[in-house]
């Protein structure tokens, strides 16, 4: 079970920055993403684009639109710590999706997914509608993801995160040079046990144009209870910008900050934990093959808290670089991925390798990772396997 887990990471996963498959209409990537991100396991909902009425001459074809999208791996994998420990897996996924588009001001938009790896399962990804009031404000709701913020890698950095597949509700403002959005979410498992509105978790966020920099001021209040009988949380609160420099290079810093009480804000007790995140990105694709590189610092503060190395302090580097385009056929692409922990000295190091269009809907997948720990020997998985890719 370890090493089927250990190939899924390191095929489907950690490599999955760099091979990003077609995507659905509602994902929405750039061309540098298409070489370092890491394939979603929850759709996350974007702004609704326009589309064209519908008329009375459209049929239900023009109104209701029915895709999918599948998945199919099977492969081999090599685990090394003193001995090789060889395995293999059989992975595959597949998601249908729904969209219902009667008029430009209405939508409805579900997923349903299946899996087949360790185990079956079956569920709903999302399910909900969206609405243009007056051609001005955005309205959603229903079993939906929101993803906040500037940030890349480091997968603490969405504050949203936490409630993602809640029952959401949302409403986004847009001006000439900014946008307001507001939040409201509520879990599913506390409807059976006396609903309250005490229970609804709020977040605003308010984004804003200033010259040629992005501001974004965010919050986010959690309700009474939360799921699986967990402690209420403390609000959150934070800061991020993002801007462009010299000739494509995106920079970027986000702070937020968990407030365990807001009235001791000038002491340590005001502080449940403080999380600061700066990087940049760049994608030279101009000329073949296209080169990318995405580079990100954090620092933590636990105040009453102590890491491993006897302090409150954490610090990280998360590293990927890709390149794509390669070969006759430009069919063949490669990334690596390197996150290290200065203060466990803890990491790992990933290395991968595609190429496309061997056959028919399928490619080659190959990958490394080591992990390591100070004091302690390095392992190292590998893994091969062919993936069938397929939109219909």
């Amino acid at each position: 079970m370890k090493k089927l887990l250990a190939l899924l990471i390191i095929i489907t996963g950690t490599l999955g920055f760099a091979f990003a498959q077609e995507i659905s209409d509602e994902e929405e990537y750039d061309d540098f993403d298409d070489i370092f991100l890491e394939a979603a396991e929850d759709i996350v909902v974007e702004e609704s684009k326009p589309v064209v009425p519908a008329s009375s001459s459209n049929t239900a074809s023009s109104i209701l639109g029915l895709t999918g999208h599948f998945d199919g791996n099977v492969g081999l994998s090599a685990v090394i710590v003193d001995k090789p420990d060889f395995g293999g897996y059989l992975d595959l996924s597949n998601t249908l999706y729904l969209n219902v588009k009667p008029s430009a001001d209405f939508g409805l938009h579900g997923a349903l997914a299946t899996s087949l790896s360790n185990g079956f399962s079956l569920g709903v990804s999302y399910f909900y509608f969206d609405y243009m009031l007056l051609n001005r404000v955005f309205i959603s709701a229903g079993k939906k993801g929101v993803s906040w913020g500037y940030t890349r890698l480091f997968g603490n950095c969405n504050i949203m995160s936490d409630t993602n597949g809640y029952l959401n509700a949302e409403i986004r403002y847009p001006w000439s040079t900014g946008t307001a959005t507001l939040v409201a979410s509520y879990n599913y498992a506390l409807l059976s046990t006396s609903p309250s509105y005490a229970d609804i978790t709020y977040a605003l966020s308010l984004e804003q144009t200033i010259g040629h920099t992005s501001v974004n001021l965010f919050a986010k209040k959690y309700g009474q209870r939360e799921m699986n009988g967990e402690v209420h949380k403390h609000p959150v609160a934070g800061f991020e910008a993002k801007r462009t420099f010299f000739n494509g290079y995106d920079a970027y810093v986000q702070t937020f900050t968990s407030l365990a009480n807001y009235k001791q804000l000038n002491k340590t007790e005001g502080y449940e934990r403080v999380t600061a995140t700066t990087g940049f990105y760049k994608l030279w694709d101009a000329f073949d093959p296209n080169l990318g590189i995405n580079i990100e610092y954090q620092y933590i503060w636990v105040p009453g808290a102590v890491q491993t190395d006897g302090t409150v302090h954490n610090h990280e580097i998360f590293l990927q670089g890709g390149i794509k385009r390669i070969g006759k056929n430009k069919n063949m692409k490669g990334a690596v991925e390197w996150k290290h922990n200065f203060n466990s000295l803890t990491g790992y190091v990933t290395a991968g390798y595609i190429i496309d269009g061997l056959f028919p809907y399928a490619s080659w997948k190959n990958g490394i990772q080591v992990d390591y720990s100070k004091g302690n020997k390095p392992k190292f998985t590998l893994g091969t396997s062919i993936s069938i890719s397929l939109d219909y």
